[in-house]
């Protein structure tokens, strides 16, 4: 698990009752992030995941948290681009692939 205090970059100097607030605010945000990439089953930018979720927050809020949930490992950033919310390329995201596994009785001889 990442450590919270990874989750928001407290770079404005936020006291500590301020900081476990935001804190507890993207955990929320991720939450919804990854909730919406098994919903849906597909590849996503993080403009399309803003709309998706509804979310009222920052598009760069939302990229923060794609970043920290793919360095948990549970998002992927692919090569694939597609044009976000502000005409820019913006590259897709998806869930990990399960690694393959076999039986000895599916292993074709």
């Amino acid at each position: 698990m990442t450590d919270l205090f990874n989750t928001f970059y407290n770079t404005i100097g936020e006291n500590l009752s301020e900081l476990e607030e935001s804190i507890a605010k993207c955990k929320t945000q991720e939450s919804k992030i990854i909730k919406c990439f098994h919903y849906y089953e597909t590849s996503l930018s993080p403009s399309m995941v803003l709309n998706m979720t509804k979310l009222r927050c920052p598009l760069t809020s939302i990229r923060r948290a794609m970043t920290n949930l793919s360095n948990e490992g549970k998002l992927v950033k692919t090569d694939k681009q597609v044009k976000g919310l502000y005409g820019k390329r913006e590259h897709l995201w998806c869930l990990p692939k399960e690694p393959e596994t076999f039986t000895q009785s599916s292993l074709l001889i």
